[in-house]
């Protein structure tokens, strides 16, 4: 984990490894829509983990030049695997999110993805990765504030699952990170800070994917979930079956709001 990270609430076995390439997979389009990536711009991933992320960036920005950090090794050995997989070049690097081995200003964009939610100290991320950026660079953190998922008809056990996913994240790092990245982006520096609000509501066939993707996540947490104070295991996991049960109903609806924010130095 990085130094100053919180404990990683899904663990770092092979089946999260594999849950992480198809989570990528699943946001291909938030990970597109409003990036602009010139060819030969030097870009860095920090918190890259399993590769994931860079390889959607290399496949959609071909002429990037990309870089990943991150400081746990099993990760980046899949990382180096499932790039080549992928036919993405990047280079990869272990290092800590709060000691970035790179000279000042050594890279025009910085991307963060799922990551400062595991941080104890976002600004100070931010700060680092601020000082690795050219004048006027760019960067982008995506983050979701895990109190705005609902569903409709919602039910006592799924809200009982959700209320355990903010506590889970409260604890370990941060349930709300995507509401609080502009301020965090303030803090560190940072200018022309764009909030990226992205509501997501997802009916009819769409709803399908989503409601597994979630399932999914969801139960990548779920004996850490368990463990919280004040938390019945059987409501919870009752919870997780109600979630998996939407896509099977008539007139059901999931969503979250999710922040893109971008920023300049």
């Amino acid at each position: 984990m990085m130094l100053g990270m919180t404990s990683y609430v899904h663990g770092y076995g092979a089946p999260e490894q594999e849950r992480l390439v198809k989570q990528a997979e699943h946001w291909r389009e938030l990970i597109r829509d409003g990036t602009d990536l010139v060819a030969g711009t030097r870009l860095l991933e920090v918190g890259c983990g399993v590769g994931a992320v860079l390889a959607v960036l290399g496949q959609e920005f071909p002429g990037a030049r990309l870089t990943g950090v991150d400081i746990e090794r099993k990760q980046l050995d899949f990382a180096r695997r499932h790039l080549e997989r992928s036919g993405v070049k990047a280079t990869l690097v272990q290092a800590d999110a709060l000691a970035l081995p790179f000279e000042d200003e050594s890279f025009e964009h910085v991307w963060m993805m799922w990551f400062l939610e595991h941080i104890a100290d976002p600004p100070a991320v931010l700060r680092e990765a601020r000082r690795v950026l050219v004048s006027r660079g760019a960067i982008t953190a995506i983050e979701v504030d895990y109190s705005t998922a609902r569903a409709e008809p919602s039910t006592p056990a799924f809200e009982a699952l959700v209320q355990a996913m903010v506590q889970g994240m409260a604890t370990s790092g941060w349930a709300n990170a995507g509401t609080r990245l502009p301020d965090w982006l303030l803090e560190a520096g940072f200018q022309d800070i764009r909030e990226g609000v992205r509501p997501f509501c997802w009916q009819g066939e769409a709803l399908s994917a989503q409601a597994s993707y979630a399932a999914t996540l969801v139960e990548s947490m779920l004996d850490a979930l368990a463990q919280l104070p004040g938390v019945a295991d059987d409501d919870i996991r009752a919870g997780l079956d109600d979630l998996r049960r939407l896509a099977t109903q008539r007139d059901t609806r999931l969503g979250w709001v999710v922040h893109k924010s971008t920023a300049r130095r």
